[in-house]
């Protein structure tokens, strides 16, 4: 990539102003202090850089700093070297939590009440080398699985995705590859909570009355799935309309794939890849709410800066 177009440049403009906008009176818990001198850069600086960085597409930190003189933009004059990049990236998560509430919020997302959730998988080490790897051992953190959508092996986690009917991600989880999609799906709701009085709709691999009850139970949530055809159940017209709001998950997952570089995260650690894959939800969801506010189709991230 040698250069961004006019109208691109005009929307890099527009997005570092949106930033600083978004933090403007956003409070972080007091860090200790460090010995040794003070950082140069602010954790806003290096939030546009990430921001900017997927939203081009990189997935290497030593590409994107290269390229970052090319916008020729006054906010990045001066750009941190790589290892202070990638350090200070992966201590964003206060930060973009507290900015995602408030975009949900101008946005009113919780109005909403469907859900559509699926899981993506997203590969951390090449299966051929999977059996000798040393980097994600752990297999509570990474393991070799079955894609049955791609009908392929692959040695990373799975990326559990619930978004809104609009499309709009609204909260994600990482289990390793080898467990199953309902297990997932229980994994999520007993750690993190996300859901309660929602409608949820899934694929078939979520078909399990007893899950569907412990959901209903539980936290008032609904999950709606097909059945097989060697099922006696049939889905009603109202599930069934519900059920094609699937395809919007897909658009999601394509475009995370194939314009951020979902599968191309070059973690080294399973910390690393939780925070990669974290700014990018947020980049995403940012680039909804950019698009939002500037009256364009909210979806249409990929002409954004290119």
């Amino acid at each position: 990539m040698s250069a961004i177009l006019p109208h691109a440049r005009t929307n890099l403009e527009r997005i570092v102003r949106e930033v600083d906008a978004l933090c403007k009176g956003v409070r972080l818990p007091q860090k200790k202090s460090r010995r040794g001198r003070k950082p140069i850069y602010t954790d806003r600086s290096i939030l546009k850089l990430v921001v900017i960085q997927h939203l081009l597409g990189f997935t290497s930190e030593r590409s994107f700093l290269r390229f970052v003189p090319k916008l020729k933009c006054s906010a990045f004059r001066r750009v941190p070297d790589q290892s202070q990049y990638n350090r200070r990236a992966k201590r964003l998560k206060p930060l973009t939590e507290r900015l995602t509430s408030r975009m949900s919020t101008r946005l009113k997302l919780d109005r909403c009440k469907v859900r559509v959730i699926d899981t993506t998988p997203v590969p951390v080490v090449r299966l051929s080398r999977a059996k000798r790897r040393r980097l994600f051992t752990n297999r509570q953190e990474a393991a070799i699985g079955y894609c049955a959508a791609q009908k392929t092996y692959y040695c990373g986690v799975k990326l559990t995705l619930v978004v809104n009917e609009n499309g709009v991600p609204r909260t994600h989880d990482l289990q390793p590859a080898n467990r199953s999609d309902l297990r997932c799906l229980e994994s999520m709701m007993s750690t993190r909570r996300p859901l309660s009085r929602v409608i949820l709709v899934g694929d078939k691999g979520y078909i399990s009355e007893p899950t569907k009850r412990w959901l209903q139970e539980s936290w008032r949530v609904t999950l709606i799935t097909g059945y097989r055809k060697n099922q006696r159940r049939r889905n009603t017209r109202g599930e069934k309309r519900l059920l094609k709001k699937r395809r919007i998950i897909e658009t999601i997952v394509s475009q995370l794939k194939d314009q951020m570089g979902l599968e191309r995260l070059r973690a080294k650690t399973y910390q690393g890849l939780t925070a990669r894959i974290d700014n990018l939800l947020f980049t995403y969801l940012f680039g909804v709410y950019f698009n939002t506010m500037t009256k364009r189709n909210p979806l249409n991230l990929k002409s954004i800066l290119t």
